[in-house]
């Protein structure tokens, strides 16, 4: 291992980001004060890296003298994803402050120098990078055989490679896994790609002599351990439960069951595979037992397992993090199925009533999450910020429109990197149009939407101006009940984003014509665009071109909030838009109310004072 420390301390800890913070060492006052005697920088650029030291403190809310100097606060604390409306103007802002931030703590805690000496290292990596360099000569795509920016990465993760002591031949899965764990952020995604790139460089015969002596196969499915598969007579067995416990009502005629809670069966097939993971670690349940139902009557086994998951919040999610909600959702659908299996449900009903965690699971399945309603406030009490929101559709359909035009002034066509951002620039338009024209309908029900068909479920109008109408029945619908509403010309434009993007933006996913649905897959005919993969362009685009970071579903969370802030009085009417119950608003949303009772009680306070 190569000797790393220098004069502020470790510096191999900074240059891997390792998780902990320091206990002690220097401090962000310490930094300023190095910064603020620093003689190689001018004075703007002094004066902007103090300013991004100090706005450090006014967003932790402590001194500078109380936050350690380290690298990892910036990942921890301010992730490139980090941008908050309610403190950057822009993401562009917030992420020009973190580049200060990193800049000015490279510096003062010795990672520029430290960096240069592993830099001038002749090595295998210098020798490595040295016979990769000519296989990037030439055009992309045409006479080079490497893509540059891969040849960058290489030399980059060579950095990493010698703070560890390793060599190219040194490298291996466990080597990889172990790296892994001592980086957080965009350098984990960075060495990520350069750990499955040398195996790339494994098709050029000339550079084997120089690459470890084995793939190093660090695939998505080796980063994560697998979890360990169930015996397949006790999947068969779980299957058998939980669909006697969620299906009823056979219907002779159709061959179906008339109630079929699949969400419910999810989350307790879940459970079961959760509890018998744990029951198999703890010795509970001998790994090739024949029948499961033993182990559910015994109640000393089931406390011990309730209590490794309540445990399990204080783990990572690689770890198998549990929240308190979802420990308890999970104990109530093993409850549930004890039940229906003839045992005796006292005992664990007893600890979903009483143990503390099991309480705190159930005040927060009761209420909308602090992230929600972060969220929702800042809509409320900003008005630049609700109205990014309620033009956030305009606002992605002028990027795509942009980018459209520059293409139609420079005579050429898309290219493919354009055609993709274009596509889900496009689609998240439209998803947000029908969101705030029509109705907040839930992100997997608009994937699914189909528009060719009788049965279609949005249909658009031959004429421009009438209405665009969507009928989702109620069997593909979370509560059941059949969602159906109009969107109506107006002039803010949702119904003329809707067409926009069916007439210009749909044609360009590649199986349109051939799918029945809104929005298609693009590598899959005949199939909707996936839920969770838009979820993530739609968060992607709306933190970084309408400078508001949101989720899908927090349209729906957005809408409810604004609607009873200003409308408290119209709750039925605002119920049904979000297709749900005036008691699930006043329990999800009865926060809005509190705090306008506690402002109320204030100005009455006010009013004595006044007398």
């Amino acid at each position: 291992m190569l000797d790393l420390t220098g004069q502020t301390g470790t510096v191999k800890r900074h240059i891997t980001q390792a998780a902990s913070p320091a206990a002690s060492g220097p401090t962000l006052a310490d930094l300023r004060a190095h910064v603020a005697a620093r003689t190689d920088l001018s004075a703007k650029t002094r004066d902007r890296y103090l300013t991004a030291i100090d706005k450090v403190g006014d967003r932790l809310n402590q001194p500078l003298v109380m936050i350690p100097a380290e690298l990892a606060l910036v990942e921890h604390r301010f992730p490139l994803t980090g941008f908050d409306p309610a403190h950057w103007s822009t993401d562009d802002a917030y992420t020009l402050f973190r580049r200060r931030l990193q800049a000015a703590l490279r510096e003062f805690l010795g990672v520029h120098a430290e960096q240069a000496r592993l830099r001038a290292m002749e090595d295998d990596w210098t020798r490595l990078i040295a016979a990769v360099t000519p296989l990037t000569k030439g055009r992309v795509g045409q006479g080079a055989r490497w893509h540059p920016m891969k040849l960058a990465g290489l030399k980059a993760f060579a950095l990493v490679a010698r703070a560890e002591g390793w060599q190219p031949r040194d490298l291996d899965l466990d080597r990889a896994r172990q790296l892994d764990t001592l980086f957080q952020g965009n350098k984990r995604d960075a060495n990520r790609r350069t750990l499955r790139r040398l195996d790339e460089l494994r098709q050029f015969p000339e550079l084997m002599p120089r690459l470890p002596p084995r793939p190093i196969g660090f695939t998505p499915e080796a980063r994560v351990p697998l979890l360990v598969p169930l015996a397949p007579h006790w999947e068969d067995q779980i299957g058998a439960w939980v669909e006697a416990v969620t299906k009823s009502g056979w219907d002779p005629f159709s061959q179906t069951f008339a109630d079929d809670h699949q969400g419910h069966a999810h989350v307790m097939r879940s459970a079961l595979r959760t509890t018998l993971r744990i029951a198999v670690g703890q010795g509970l349940l001998s790994s090739d037992a024949e029948d499961l139902k033993p182990l559910l009557a015994d109640d000393e086994a089931i406390c011990a397992i309730a209590g490794e998951m309540f445990a399990r919040r204080m783990r990572s999610k690689r770890d198998g993090h549990l929240e308190p909600r979802t420990a308890r959702k999970y104990l109530k659908a093993l409850n549930q199925l004890r039940g229906h299996l003839g045992i005796d449900t006292t005992l664990l009903g007893q600890v979903l009533a009483n143990n503390k965690d099991a309480r705190e699971g159930k005040k927060a399945d009761r209420r909308m999450t602090p992230k929600n309603r972060a969220f929702c406030e800042s809509l409320i009490d900003k008005r630049p910020i609700r109205k990014s929101f309620l033009t956030s559709f305009q606002l992605l359909r002028a990027e795509a429109e942009g980018m459209l035009e520059c293409a139609r002034l420079e005579e050429r066509a898309l290219t493919g990197q354009e055609r993709a951002r274009v596509r889900m620039l496009g689609a998240s338009a439209c998803f947000a149009a029908i969101e705030i024209g029509g109705a907040p309908i839930r992100v997997e029900n608009a994937m699914q939407l189909t528009c060719i068909g009788e049965d279609a479920q949005i249909r658009l109008p031959k004429s421009g101006k009438k209405p665009i109408k969507v009928l989702i029945p109620a069997e593909l619908t979370k509560n059941k009940a059949e969602i159906e509403f109009p969107i109506r010309a107006n002039a803010y434009g949702c119904h003329d984003t809707i067409l926009w993007y069916v007439s210009v933006i749909r044609p360009l996913f590649p199986h349109a014509a051939a799918s029945p649905y809104l929005f298609p897959a693009v590598t899959r005919p005949g199939a909707p665009l996936n839920a969770d993969y838009f979820g993530a362009q739609f968060s992607t685009l709306m933190r970084t071109v309408v400078n508001l970071p949101m989720t899908p579903h927090q349209m729906r969370h957005g809408q409810t909030s604004l609607l009873l802030d200003r409308h408290p009085n119209e709750i039925e009417v605002i119920a049904k838009r979000i297709d749900d119950t005036p008691g699930t608003l006043r329990q999800y949303y009865g926060w809005l109310n509190a705090l306008k009772l506690v402002e109320r009680g204030q100005d009455l306070l006010v009013g004595l004072m006044h007398e």
